[in-house]
């Protein structure tokens, strides 16, 4: 399950919207919205694409995209 406040945060961080990521990643908003959201699950390849475009560091991966409940 993707933490959907630590993400929203990076992609912020990264000076960017759910609009502008999903244009550099090749998705619509309303896909990245969802993914972020939890109500589509994220693939691997996902998660890497994700990780990479943000700069996520592969340390904290488990933070921010496999974590057990969301507050």
């Amino acid at each position: 399950m993707v933490n959907t406040n630590k993400l929203r945060g990076k992609i912020a961080e990264n000076g960017l919207t759910f609009k502008t990521l999903a244009q550099q990643l090749g998705y619509s908003p309303t896909t990245i919205g969802r993914k972020i959201k939890n109500k589509t699950p994220m693939t691997l390849e996902e998660v890497e694409l994700f990780r990479e475009h943000l700069s996520i560091p592969v340390h904290q991966i488990m933070e921010y995209f496999f974590v057990e409940h969301v507050n």
